[in-house]
């Protein structure tokens, strides 16, 4: 009888043990289901296009460029003070005469666990020089030994300073000195491929081949809806990263966008890729915390130069000053932007930024409107019909409506407006299938030449108005070539007034890089050129 009892109790206990345990598992679970992805390090962010490629050698819009700093690495990575400090090159050497760097690398790995040597910098990067690789910034590398020759078909491959030792050391031969060198190696046009990876960017679908180094990897696509990145557990520096993943809405509409925002189903909203609607500014900024912080990017109008009108740069000056800035920036953008006095963005220029021309008047507008008819042999009523072009973006839209406007107030002319999905705008501004539009510029490093480098040659894809001087070009190239600091402002100066003079654009408004995140988000930096360091934040809702 008592062992039949003791028999009993065991029973009795082992049940209830059973139990309780049950009753953990469904408390555990429940809270697992409940919990915030924030808690789990997700964060959650979008882009109001969907990325044209994630290839590093045809990167070139400023949307991609950010994706593709996600997911690869390079031999340096940008700062939030504007310099840059080493990636996957743990050192490099420059000689004395500053022509040749040499860069020995970390060991690092590809996703895939392959070891990415000095050997892939070098096939990459000659890559972008072949003739026939369709690159839209092969001009950033001209500063290396014979690398524009090469893209110009004149020299073989062999014959570019770009040289692996070893798969540990990189050797760069420049033609001249170039101050600003290490800071391209940041950005994503010098980042490496993988080898053999031309099949992973054909559709940008193929994910679970998708071989990369960055600090995320891509781990889930929905085309034109979303893109999922993890952390990359091989990347060189794990415990920098302390997201686990990042998901990528594409989302176009910034009042839509916005309102996840409100809802919190969206962490960070603002910069290039993903900004804060220009009719709520106002309010947002009453009840949010917004940070506003200058960059180097400008919004302009560009004139299509081999127009049979537009050819002539009265009728292009008249049109710029007739675009009243001061009105765009504080009624429509309202981000503590800068009116456009001058092309090259004030954050890079320093001590040495000041205003280079008029940037309304109406007076002087008109005067140039007369001399352009007059000049041209038409009449006025010719030139009513002239199209400007911008992208399906609210606050592009309501520019171009103000920007219409003021040109039928001050010049009494009617222009049609025409709306674009972006990357087919950006697709007709390289052909130069166009007539005016809004666009803007990005720097690309640290250096008031990368602004004016593009006008140099007719065949560069950023020429967007396909303008070209020798007087301009000359002066630039003189610009390249001086490393005394002041003659050469002297000389960036002088170019950018023959820009001014021209007018083969008109600068409208230099930017911010405007923002906001949700208090749980922490340690959000951007840089001066607006790029945003996604790998360095953290969630904590501590």
């Amino acid at each position: 009888m008592k062992n039949q009892n003791l028999k009993k109790n065991k029973l009795f206990w082992a049940a209830k043990a059973s139990y309780i345990w049950l009753i953990l598992i469904a408390l555990l679970t429940g809270c697992s289901d409940q919990q915030s992805p924030n808690d789990l390090g997700r964060l959650r962010i979008s882009f109001n296009s969907y990325p044209t490629t994630a290839d590093p050698r045809k990167s070139g819009d400023f949307l991609s460029s950010t994706l593709i700093c996600m997911v690869f690495d390079g031999l340096s990575r940008s700062l939030p003070d504007g310099s840059v400090e080493l990636a996957l090159a743990k050192r490099v050497e420059i000689s004395p005469d500053q022509k040749t760097y040499t860069f020995y690398l970390r060991h690092s790995l590809w996703s895939d666990g392959t070891p990415i040597t000095a050997y892939d910098f070098e096939r990459s990067w000659k890559q972008i020089l072949d003739p026939e690789f369709p690159s839209v910034c092969p001009y950033l590398f001209y500063s290396i030994q014979n690398a524009k020759n090469a893209r110009n078909g004149l020299v073989g491959a062999d014959q570019i300073g770009i040289h692996a030792l070893d798969e540990h050391t990189l050797k760069v031969t420049l033609e001249r000195p170039t101050p600003y060198f290490l800071s391209l190696t940041a950005f994503p046009s010098f980042l490496p491929n993988p080898p053999n990876a031309d099949h992973q960017f054909e559709r940008f679908k193929g994910i679970k081949s998708f071989v990369c180094n960055g600090p995320f990897l891509i781990s889930s696509i929905t085309p034109n809806a979303e893109i999922i990145l993890k952390k990359n557990d091989k990347y060189w520096n794990p415990s920098q990263i302390k997201l686990g993943e990042i998901q990528i809405s594409i989302i176009i509409n910034e009042t839509t966008a916005w309102k996840l925002f409100e809802q919190e189903e969206l962490d960070w909203i603002g910069g290039s890729i993903s900004p804060i609607p220009s009719d709520s500014i106002q309010w947002i900024s009453e009840h949010y915390c917004i940070k506003n912080i200058p960059m180097a990017g400008t919004t302009f109008c560009t004139f299509q130069n081999q127009h049979p009108y537009l050819s002539n740069k009265n009728l292009r000056r008249a049109f710029s000053l007739a675009i009243n800035r001061k009105e765009i920036i504080e009624q429509i953008t309202q981000m503590g932007e800068t009116p456009a006095t001058r092309c090259i963005p004030p954050a890079m220029m320093g001590f040495r930024n000041k205003t280079l021309y008029q940037s309304f008047d109406p007076e002087r507008a008109r005067l140039h409107l007369e001399k352009a008819i007059k000049e041209l042999g038409v009449r006025k009523e010719q030139l009513n019909g002239l199209i400007l072009s911008f992208r399906c973006t609210q606050i592009n839209r309501q520019i171009a409506q103000a920007i219409q406007r003021q040109w039928k107030d001050t010049l009494d002319l009617d222009i049609e407006l025409n709306q674009c999905e972006t990357n087919i705008l950006r697709d007709r501004l390289q052909r130069h299938d166009y007539q005016m539009a809004l666009h803007f510029w990005i720097a690309q490093y640290s250096d008031p030449i990368n602004i004016l480098e593009r006008f140099q040659d007719l065949a560069n894809p950023k020429n967007l108005p396909g303008w070209f001087n020798s007087s301009f070009s000359n002066c630039v190239e003189a610009a390249i070539h001086n490393i005394d600091p002041l003659d050469r402002l002297d000389l960036i100066e002088t170019a950018e007034q023959i820009l001014i003079n021209e007018m083969p654009l008109a600068p409208i408004y230099h930017w911010t890089n405007s923002s906001t995140t949700q208090p749980w988000v922490k340690n959000l930096q951007s840089t001066p050129s607006g790029s945003t360091l996604f790998e360095r934040c953290w969630i904590s809702r501590e």
